[in-house]
């Protein structure tokens, strides 16, 4: 198998994990966004009632954390399914795209990477600020499911601690596949460049050859 048909082999398994791991970003914590009663506990505040121990006065986290990683998984599935299906026709076929679909495959893989990175802190650091609140009253996080709220009833707090790790875990994979999606679209705009500098250099020498063949003299006897 030559390299270009590895590269290709690499990016469609990694689209496919792509694709597949996106579906438990966003579903988890769409869920876990509905069982808060529309709330988004990303980066939310409160304190606890010294008697009862429920948590008061909460400042919810800004639906934006959440509605972007929920964004991200979504649009993450849509452009695995996409870049997975165009490439394994490549693949079938055992051809590459041109230079121009490499190239913008490149620049769609790095945006894509920039922005997972920065939606898997969001929700890192979000979770982390969480489970710091309940923490300070000697709850562990992973036991937070026991937590009652004075101010909001209808929350369900039963899953939000394996919503949330598994949003996070796989917000992170997802992340890492399109670091090396980058990496492989990278090197095939690269070979690409090398194959272009190639033939011109060829062509070069060949014109440069032939211009000398044309200048000789036939030698007359």
């Amino acid at each position: 198998m030559g390299l270009g048909n590895i590269l290709l082999l690499t990016q469609v398994i990694a689209y496919l994990v792509s694709f597949i791991v996106s579906f438990f970003i966003f579903i988890p914590i769409a869920t876990n966004v509905k069982e808060f009663n529309g709330h988004c506990l990303l980066y939310a505040d409160g304190t606890f009632d010294d008697t009862t121990k429920e948590l008061k006065h909460i400042s919810w986290g800004r639906d934006s954390a959440c509605g972007f990683n929920i964004f991200m998984g979504v649009i993450v599935m849509l452009l695995s399914l996409f870049y997975m299906v165009w490439e394994s026709v490549y693949l079938f076929k055992n051809i590459d795209g041109s230079w121009l679909d490499c190239f913008v495959t490149a620049l769609v893989s790095l945006l894509v990477c920039l922005m997972l990175f920065g939606s898997s802190l969001t929700l890192s650091v979000g979770f982390n600020e969480w489970c710091g609140l309940i923490s300070n009253e000697g709850i562990n996080c992973e036991l937070g499911d026991f937590v009652t709220f004075i101010e909001e009833k209808d929350i369900n707090t039963s899953n939000f601690y394996l919503e949330m790790m598994m949003a996070q875990f796989c917000t992170w994979i997802c992340w890492i596949c399109w670091v090396v999606l980058s990496v492989v679209a990278v090197i095939k705009v690269y070979r690409y460049h090398q194959q272009e500098s190639f033939t011109i250099s060829m062509n070069r020498e060949r014109d440069r050859l032939l211009q000398r063949a044309g200048h000789r003299q036939p030698v007359v006897m």
